[in-house]
């Protein structure tokens, strides 16, 4: 079983991310997204849903809020959600093929 919260601290240390919902929507735009992060209770869910869907870019919703996904990050603030630009060998990408 994959520990998701470890896969996505080893993503924010060795890889690139883009922390928010506007710079996530800018890098889903621009099609440098391999995967999106977002947290279950994510104000801008569907919108950043519907952006991901139309470039063909997996989301990954996380089961806990943006307090604790900011937490996860390594980060004093709440993420709602991030883009993973590079994941720096983490393999994140494998938390949208187990479900």
């Amino acid at each position: 079983m994959i520990d998701v919260d470890k896969v996505l601290k080893n993503t924010i240390k060795k890889g690139s991310v883009t922390i928010g919902t506007r710079q996530t929507k800018k890098a889903i735009d621009e099609g440098k997204a391999k995967l999106v992060v977002v947290a279950k209770n994510c104000p801008h869910l569907e919108d950043i849903a519907k952006h991901s869907e139309k470039k063909k870019i997996p989301v990954y919703t996380y089961v806990s809020t943006s307090i604790d996904l900011g937490y996860t990050c390594g980060k004093a603030f709440a993420v709602s959600a991030f883009a993973v630009i590079d994941d720096g060998g983490a393999n994140i990408l494998q938390l949208t093929k187990k479900r």
